[in-house]
């Protein structure tokens, strides 16, 4: 009796240790199973860890090559742009720009006066003053007709006049108002005048500045030659 309980127990101890082996063996392949799965993920997720590392290092490097390493590079971009601003000025669109003269007014008198030499129509006023008129103390402060603006005058006030002269009459009308003039000589002549001050290119002037005797004073000049 006592040996078929000694056998008995022997058995159930023999089962529960298998149980227990059984045991062990399942949790041990759980246990490896699952670590097996959390290294699959890692392994899985290292290329996209490292695609992400590259984009995010080369944007880096991209950004860091488009700026100014230094003050120096910056100042040198602005002064390219500068330069570049300044390389293409605004071109004027005067067809004639006023002329000044600078210093004092003996200088002034003194530049005038050699602008004057070899001029064909300052040499024909002064031929005017001195042999029609017969004033020999020519001076570039006077009008040859200043009247112009305050009478009309006829074709025999004229008279005596050669063309040069009429020419300049009609021009003196406008030079008056500070018009200037495409013709270089006919300039040059109204430089040399003390009482001048270029100011309206040709396509700038206005001609309402000019009063109803200049008007007129111009029309019988242009019909006598002008």
């Amino acid at each position: 009796m006592q040996d078929n309980i000694r056998k008995i127990c022997q058995k159930t101890l023999l089962i529960a240790a298998f149980a227990g082996c059984m045991g062990c063996s399942s949790a041990q392949e759980t246990t490896a199973s699952a670590t097996i799965a959390q290294q699959s993920q890692e392994t899985a997720s290292e290329p996209a860890t490292t695609t992400v590392a590259t984009v995010e290092s080369t944007t880096a490097a991209v950004a860091t090559a488009a700026q100014p390493t230094s003050a120096t590079e910056t100042s040198s971009v602005a002064a390219t742009a500068v330069s570049e601003a300044a390389a293409s000025p605004t071109e004027s669109t005067r067809s004639v720009e006023p002329v000044y003269f600078e210093g004092d007014i003996g200088e002034i008198r003194s530049q005038k006066m050699k602008l004057a030499e070899g001029n064909h129509y300052c040499e024909s006023s002064n031929d005017y003053f001195e042999n029609v008129l017969g004033d020999t103390g020519v001076s570039n402060s006077y009008e040859l007709f200043p009247q112009t603006a305050e009478r009309y005058f006829t074709a025999e006030d004229f008279a005596d006049c050669p063309e040069d002269i009429l020419v300049l009459a009609k021009n003196e009308i406008y030079a008056r108002h500070g018009r200037m003039f495409l013709d270089r000589e006919i300039y040059e002549y109204f430089l040399t005048r003390m009482w001048y001050e270029p100011m309206y290119a040709p396509e700038e002037f206005d001609e309402s500045c000019l009063n109803e005797y200049e008007k007129a004073n111009i029309e019988l000049l242009v019909s006598l030659g002008a």
